[in-house]
């Protein structure tokens, strides 16, 4: 997954920081591994960031693969 790549968020999730729902569309910041879990870093247009997990989320463009952090010999941590 490369940074900057623009995404639909899948399902209505509510914001712990401000309590307000998520809008629908973002880009992505970043990519963190933590204890098996993927986390993604999505920056919101009113500028808001909050962490979604990768399964909350699909990917504009069509032609981005899904890849599998922290299995296996090649793990990306």
């Amino acid at each position: 997954m490369e940074t900057g790549i623009k995404l639909n968020v899948t399902k209505t999730i509510r914001s712990p920081k401000t309590g307000m729902f998520l809008p629908r569309e973002g880009t992505l910041v970043s990519v963190t591994e933590n204890l098996g879990r993927t986390l993604l870093l999505v920056k919101f247009e009113d500028g808001q960031h909050e962490y979604l997990f990768d399964h909350e989320v699909e990917f504009k463009s069509g032609n981005v693969p899904p890849q599998n952090y922290g299995t296996g010999t090649n793990a990306h941590i």
